[in-house]
């Protein structure tokens, strides 16, 4: 048993700057039970893990695990039964290969060589990384980097893992491998695992939840009495997986179902269960104007692109054994106020690509042209390119430079000698329009951010610039529901600034990617589909075979096909999947009736 009792825990305790991050938590998790941790950024999850892996030490309560307590003296043995896997990977990995990485911890541990290389390999295969063992991590995708993490732990064998939010950055078809292989642990080892997350729909089948908010355990259950109760969980920046809100909206509308539905498949088979029963329909009216969502038309573009990329080819340790295509062909544009999403499933190229974008690397082979210029040309203003387009990298922390706010927005300012009076005002602006009260967080510590400030701070940062384009590599890693929302809205208002193009890199059609005039898909190396985001939509099957997740609202819609044929995939929004639904069932109501035999 991991038993935590009266846990308190405050950053600088004692100083001006304390910061209270827990009170009084208690949390006891049984051998083989799966846990989730739920709760906005800033909860108090990650300082909950911290100190039941005895990485921090709490400032009041105790922790015991399997009947040993964590005191200092028992650090190590704690470390041994709990292991943790961070939400930026590269706060774990310390060797230089794959392989090596996963070694480290059975090594440290003294096993015998051959049970090291079992257990290595064993982890290896479990997190789908064979074709990397010798892969340098440097050359590694932020969502390949997590998974060795995670493999490194593995191979450790504790008795307890948690996992601090770790697909955040893995293409949805990983995170569910991730979550089906957290199920297959408890089942073979009888390990348990606490899994931090914000989206909702991993956690289903979980045998409990932990609802966060303020440091402090708001609420938990199980699954279905935790998402019961969607008004509080609103109330503290959460949402109920969106199944369960459309579930919710149909029975307000007449249509008989469970008080809570939690997946697709439970959704799918109660409307199976009506029609057998033929209620399908029974109270059911169509909605004015019903049918496909309008397809909207993109942003015209101006006759030249601000950047072209012609013919791009790319390869890491190009002439090396462990060269690796990243680049084919790709040829791709970006027009003037524009906002395009590149999207595509794990090693399609999307991060290799956007680093031609802004001149972080140079073309060896085809062309990459920013407004006209060749930025592979020998007298190439690189500077110039560099500072038009804005970058916020998948994690925003590792391009904040500053110990405090106002230095890290002002630092190209300051690099740039302009006035104080002229940095301080640009400083103000910039974070006012990502949200942030200059007054309120000029001086605030970086590290006392949550993970949606540290992202707002990085635009601020690249906003300070007076950039051309901003590039958004997957910016919604790490984000609560809230903190999703208020970043598409962020991004909206951005885009209304005259000029500034925007680009939105990211592994499945989310918030932000709906936000696009144009997206492109990518996939090994390649463009694969290009075109307006509903467009593609119609092409699900299509999506799906190239490692991409559609939006949940369209995934629902596909779900539910072999209930409701023809049910629309082109759908962004759960008041469109709804509305596309509700239209199905009237009109299977009407045909049913026009179907009865007559009786004289």
């Amino acid at each position: 048993m991991l038993d935590a009792q009266n846990l308190s825990f405050a950053y600088n305790a004692g100083s001006a700057d304390a910061i209270q991050a827990l009170h009084d938590v208690s949390l006891q998790v049984a051998p083989g039970e799966l846990v989730a941790i739920i709760g906005h950024n800033g909860s108090g999850k990650s300082t909950l893990a911290k100190l039941l892996a005895a990485i921090m030490e709490p400032t009041g309560g105790a922790i015991n695990v399997d009947g040993i307590a964590a005191t200092p003296a028992n650090v190590w043995e704690i470390r041994r039964r709990v292991g943790m896997v961070f939400q930026r990977p590269d706060d774990q990995l310390v060797a230089n290969t794959v392989i090596d990485d996963v070694a480290f911890g059975p090594e440290n541990l003294g096993l015998p060589r051959a049970e090291i290389e079992t257990r290595v390999l064993d982890a290896l295969a479990a997190l789908g990384l064979g074709a990397l063992t010798n892969a340098q991590i440097s050359e590694l995708s932020g969502g390949e980097k997590q998974r060795v993490a995670i493999a490194g732990v593995l191979a450790m064998q504790p008795a307890y893992l948690i996992l601090d939010e770790p697909t955040t950055m893995i293409a949805p078809a990983l995170a569910r491998d991730l979550i089906a292989l957290a199920h297959d642990l408890r089942a073979r080892n009888g390990l348990a695992v606490l899994h931090i997350t914000h989206f909702m729909h991993e956690i289903v089948s979980f045998d409990r939840v932990v609802v966060m908010d303020g440091g402090r355990v708001l609420m938990q259950g199980t699954p279905r009495e935790v998402f019961a109760r969607a008004d509080e969980l609103r109330a503290v920046g959460l949402a109920p997986p969106l199944v369960t809100d459309l579930g919710h909206r149909l029975r307000a509308r007449g249509v008989a179902l469970p008080a809570v539905v939690l997946t697709s498949g439970e959704l799918a088979a109660a409307l199976a269960a009506r029609a057998e029963q033929q209620e399908v329909g029974n109270g059911i009216e169509a909605p004015e104007g019903t049918g496909s969502p309008a397809i909207p038309e993109s942003l015209p573009p101006n006759s030249q692109p601000l950047v072209d990329v012609r013919d791009l080819d790319f390869t890491y340790m190009a002439g090396t054994p462990l060269a690796q295509e990243a680049l084919r062909g790709v040829s791709c544009a970006l027009y003037e106020g524009e906002t395009l999403a590149i999207l595509g499933g794990t090693q399609a190229g999307k991060s290799t690509l956007i680093e031609f974008f802004n001149a972080l690397r140079v073309p060896p082979l085809g062309h990459v042209f920013f407004d006209g210029q060749d930025i592979g040309a020998p007298k190439a203003d690189l500077d110039r390119v560099r500072q038009s387009v804005g970058m916020v990298f998948q994690q925003p922390e590792s391009q904040l430079l500053e110990d405090t706010v106002g230095k890290d927005v002002s630092f190209v300012p300051r690099r740039k000698k302009l006035p104080p009076a002229e940095s301080r005002a640009i400083v103000q602006r910039v974070l006012t329009e990502v949200g942030l009260d200059y007054e309120t967080f000029r001086l605030r510590y970086i590290y006392a951010l949550s993970g949606g400030q540290k992202r707002r701070v990085a635009i601020a940062g690249a906003l300070a610039a007076e950039p051309r384009v901003l590039i958004l590599d997957e910016p919604v890693a790490g984000l609560d529901p809230r903190g999703r929302a208020e970043l598409a809205t962020l991004i909206t208002n951005l885009t209304r600034r005259a000029g500034l193009s925007v680009v939105l890199v990211g592994n499945a059609i989310d918030e932000l990617a709906e936000l696009a005039d144009r997206a492109l898909v990518m996939h090994a190396g390649r463009v694969a589909l290009e075109g307006p985001l509903r467009t593609l939509l119609q092409r699900a099957d299509e999506l799906h075979a190239l490692g991409l997740e559609l939006s949940e609202p369209a995934e629902i819609a596909l779900a539910l096909r072999g209930v409701l044929p023809g049910l629309p995939t082109n759908l962004l929004s759960l008041d469109e999947l709804e509305q596309a639904l509700v239209t199905r069932l009237a009109t299977g109501n009407r045909q049913a009736t026009l179907d009865e035999p007559q009786r004289h």
